[in-house]
């Protein structure tokens, strides 16, 4: 009787987890579109670049908004930057802009369900390869390209999973995890829950059942990837997404395929660690592979 009760009540509980997991993930709390340190920059030009603010829309009719940056020199390359879950373009714009638009055109834009585009269910990469397309194909229509994908986080696993199916030459793929159960697991263990392994799957089918979408783990389609090149950037230090994920990802990936291991690092935060390092390697990957 008592092994009965046990498993009915961890049966339940599983359930609660997998509903209440779900809708976190699918409906997740978005952040305020405001700079995350006071003071920040609210738009290129508080930083003293030049830009146009834009609006493109979706296949399903999703409209995002953004900026699109032009470069410091005579090019059509362009760069499109892809924010993490919860967030906006806010903090990539003060980290990577600056320094990416000195070589090529810089699209930013926010994916469906945050920042300032429509509202919209997230599901990490699913729906939001569609977002990546409309963006690509807004670039063509200006007559810019090739054209490299830079993402961090949730930006990176889409660019991932985005890349195959687009005209893109280059991916740059900042703290991606591989499985979409991982850093769900890894912060279910953080906060404490029990079965955090058990649960971040069930979360996983959950949300498949809430979105009616495949909602695709990267490595089941980095290895289609090739021949256009990717850059793995591995920050050592994170705890939401392990190192292993990026390891497995460079693996399975075709050539041309580079790792950028960076030790000491927290998730996503690669670039605060060795800021001239990490503006080199991205620089130079993106130069042998757009020109």
């Amino acid at each position: 009787m008592v092994g009965r009760v046990g498993g009915l009540l961890t049966g339940i509980y599983l359930a609660a987890v997998a509903v209440r997991g779900s809708g976190f993930l699918t409906h997740p709390t978005i952040r305020p579109f405001l700079p995350l340190i006071e003071g920040g920059p609210a738009t290129p030009a508080d930083i003293g670049l030049e830009y146009e603010p834009v609006r493109f829309t979706t296949a399903d009719g999703v409209t995002l908004s953004g900026w699109l940056i032009p470069a410091a020199r005579d090019t059509r390359t362009a760069v499109v930057v892809l924010h993490g879950f919860g967030g906006h373009r806010l903090p990539e714009l003060a980290a990577f802009v600056p320094w990416l638009h000195e070589r090529h055109h810089v699209l930013q834009f926010d994916f469906r369900g945050h920042g300032e585009s429509d509202a919209s269910r997230v599901t990490l990469g699913s729906h939001e390869r569609r977002d990546v397309a409309a963006a690509v194909r807004f670039l063509e229509s200006r007559g810019l390209g090739p054209t490299a994908l830079f993402g961090i986080s949730m930006g990176a696993s889409t660019a991932i999973v985005s890349a195959p199916d687009l005209a893109v030459a280059a991916v740059v793929a900042d703290a991606p995890f591989a499985e979409l159960h991982h850093p769900i697991g890894n912060r279910m263990r953080e906060i404490g829950y029990p079965l955090a392994r058990v649960g971040a799957r069930l979360i996983v089918g959950a949300a498949k059942l809430r979105t009616r979408s495949r909602l695709r783990d990267p490595i089941s389609v980095v290895g289609r990837i090739a021949p256009r090149a990717l850059l793995v950037i591995s920050p050592q230090g994170d705890q939401l997404i392990s190192p292993d994920q990026s390891l497995r990802l460079y693996e399975a990936a075709g050539e041309p395929k580079e790792l950028y291991a960076v030790s000491g690092a927290a998730h996503a935060e690669a670039y605060v660690v060795n800021p001239e390092e990490y503006r080199s390697r991205v620089l130079e990957f993106l130069e042998r592979h757009l020109g």
